[in-house]
Order: C-alpha cells, then structure tokens, then sequence
C-alpha cells in the first residue's frame, strides 16, 4: 500500500535550490519533489539517539536477606528490578544497545542482567570509574554520535526525541532535563537564563531559594564532552557541568513527564 502523501507549498533560497536540483537523475531520484523528500528522510533517520549509558556505581544498597550491597538498579520495585523499568522505557524510545557503568558492583550486575538478551537489549559494561565524569574517557573509544546518560536511580516518562530535537536547536554539548520539586532545599537548584544554564546553587537555604529546578539525572551528551573529562574532571555535578555552564555550553529541558527517584520509593 502507497504511503499516504500530502501537498505542500514551500519557498528556499536559489542555492540551496540548485543543490536539490543536483541529485535529480531520473532514475532513483525522479524528480526535484522526490529529492526534497529524499533528503528530509536521510536527516531524519540521522536524528535518533542510539545507545544509553547507565550510571550504577556508588555504594548500592543492602538487602534484607544479604549483608552484600548490591547496585541500586537492582532493587526490586513491585516485583521487578528497578533497572527493568529503565529497560522499557529506553526500548519504547528505540534505544537497542545499553552500556552500563557499576563501578564495584559490577560483578552482581553481571550476574543478573549478563548480556541483556533476556530484556531484548544489547548489553555491555564499563570498568571501574573514579568517578561519574571519569566515565566519559572511557567511552570516548566507544561512542561517536549524540548519547543519552542517566543516572540509575531515576526514572521518568520523558518522549527521548523531543528532548533530542531540543538539544540539537540549542547547539550545546550537553542538554540536562530538570523537574521541578517543592521542596529543593536538600538539593543542588538550577539556574537558568533562558533555556541555558548558567549556574548551580548548592543546598539553598529553605524560603530562600532562587529556583525550584533539580537535575533530573537524565543527559543528552555531544562526544566533544567525553574529551573534557580530564582526569582531575571527577564528578558530573561538581566538576564538569558547572565548567560546561561556565563555557555556554549547558542547557536545561524540562521536565514536564512522569519523574521518579527510587529514595522516594523506598521512604
């Protein structure tokens, strides 16, 4: 069945006119409407997040049954692994291959995620970090393309090609999504001029803060970031977001979706 088609009327300026007009051959592209087409199809399949990274180290969390501390996506949550959700979600957003960082936890992870065909993913894992930022150097051998990176303990609904568009009209090397909470007084805020992220206020005082706006613990990462994780660059957080907003080269998407983190579950 031919797909269903629609006229449309356009203006564009004769130089980009005649670049269209070039691949016209008449034989795979018939005509100026079919290269027009062609090109809007070849761009679009280009603006698709591919691979996420999970950030799963830290000093996890001990079960009831185990003095052992085990990752925090591993906890179970109505009767799945928290890590599951994540799984569905970044299914349901096309994402295919997933590279998980757990730092020492890396061995338990292992154990019961392996090699993630259980879940439909293609699975693989990152050594030991010193760090949150210190993950970027290794991946820089891995990723060349837009990436998503997320923190382990959170989970939202958020519609990934939305936020992947927006990241890509601002220009940045780095989008982060933000929500919204009542209470930031325990938290790190954001603030923002515009869509662009300028700073980052520490724990404010309660009745004084400036901004309600947290890290979500969800990225949108250009690779040209992955280069400035030198090896004194530690924590995402502390080190190299606030030079990234330093530079004009952090922005912030919020938030407007389903957001979780999995301490408000266990409270």
């Amino acid at each position: 069945m031919a797909r269903k088609r629609s006229r449309v009327t356009i203006t564009l300026k004769e130089d980009l006119l005649k670049n269209i007009d070039s691949i016209v051959d008449g034989i795979e592209i018939k005509n100026r409407s079919h290269a027009i087409e062609f090109l809007l199809s070849k761009n679009f399949k280009k603006r698709k997040i591919k691979k996420a990274v999970i950030l799963a180290g830290g000093k996890g969390i001990t079960q009831k049954e185990s003095l052992k501390p085990i990752s925090r996506i591993l906890s179970e949550c109505r009767g799945k692994m928290f890590v599951e959700y994540i799984f569905d979600w970044l299914k349901k957003q096309g994402i295919e291959e997933i590279i998980i960082s757990a730092g020492n936890l890396s061995s338990e992870v292992k154990n019961q995620i392996g090699d993630g065909s259980e879940f439909g993913l293609q699975v693989s894992y990152l050594p030991k970090d010193t760090g949150t930022a210190s993950v970027l150097r290794y991946l820089i051998n891995i990723i060349d393309e837009t990436f998503i990176m997320m923190n382990g303990d959170v989970f939202c609904d958020i519609n990934l090609q939305e936020m992947f568009d927006f990241h890509k009209k601002t220009e940045g090397a780095c989008t982060i999504a933000m929500v919204s909470v009542k209470e930031p007084s325990a938290l790190g805020t954001i603030k923002l001029n515009g869509n662009k992220i300028v700073d980052f206020i520490e724990k404010p005082k309660k009745g004084k803060e400036e901004s309600y706006l947290i890290n979500a613990g969800v990225y949108l990462v250009e690779r040209e970031v992955c280069k400035l994780a030198s090896y004194k660059c530690l924590s995402l957080e502390k080190d190299l977001f606030p030079s990234l907003a330093k530079e004009g080269k952090l922005f912030g998407y919020y938030l407007q979706s389903k957001w979780i983190h999995l301490d408000g579950l266990n409270k």
